[in-house]
């Protein structure tokens, strides 16, 4: 951990918090995860190693507690402390999205994509009968399709196909999707410009759309001048 070697409160949380990972695992508690494997989900690219190491600093901290669940694996979950953090990430995502330009392609990845799909839909906008979606991410190199189930149980992403009928085909660019995902255009103006195509029954379809919807960060406004800086 970097020392700024400052009485400033704010200076010694800096310390603490902008160590590379750290913020992102809070994150993803505060999305629920409590095993390394759940955590792991959100962070595709921090090694297992890493996630042990920042997970014993923040509950050395206080920021987060650690008990054995009954298969004996660790279960970690925020403190006080830790659940503090909730508005700082929130606007941390909200400062990026209103500030920063669209991500760059090397940030784009079909299986978080997914993931942040499935734990960001509204369970109260589910379709009452099961629909099953497939995606075809045509730029892909890697993990090209996936199936999204959606029901009232909540929504899965697989990347077998499932033994359901397909109800709306997808096929897209990643970016296409990410951006409509992230509210940088409309699912009307993706389908208009042919960067998403869909394919059902028009009712299927717009459950779809609905029941997917974008990002929690998708509503944050631009600013009014245009401006974002690139990263």
């Amino acid at each position: 951990m970097y020392r700024y070697e400052q009485h400033c409160p704010a200076a010694r949380a800096i310390e603490v918090l902008t160590e590379t990972w750290t913020l992102l695992i809070v994150r993803e508690l505060l999305h629920g995860g409590e095993r390394r494997a759940e955590l792991a989900q959100g962070l595709p690219k921090l090694s297992r190693s890493l996630l042990g190491d920042r997970l014993r600093t923040l509950e050395r901290l206080g920021v987060v507690t650690s008990r054995a669940g009954a298969d004996g694996e660790k279960r970690y979950r925020l403190t006080e402390a830790g659940h503090e953090l909730a508005p700082i990430v929130a606007q941390l995502g909200r400062w990026g999205q209103r500030w920063l330009d669209s991500p760059r392609v090397g940030d784009l990845d079909p299986e978080l994509l997914m993931f942040d799909i499935c734990r960001e839909i509204d369970p109260g906008r589910l379709p009452a009968q099961p629909l099953t979606v497939e995606f075809d991410f045509v730029d892909a190199s890697a993990a090209r399709r996936w199936w999204l189930v959606l029901s009232q149980f909540g929504a899965t992403a697989r990347r077998a196909q499932p033994g359901t009928a397909i109800s709306v085909r997808v096929t897209c660019t990643l970016g296409a999707l990410t951006g409509v995902w992230l509210g940088h255009t409309s699912w009307l103006a993706a389908v208009r410009d042919r960067t998403v195509m869909l394919a059902g029954e028009p009712g299927a379809v717009r459950s779809m759309i609905d029941s997917v919807g974008t990002s929690r960060y998708a509503r944050t406004p631009k600013p009014s001048d245009g401006s974002t800086s690139a990263l």
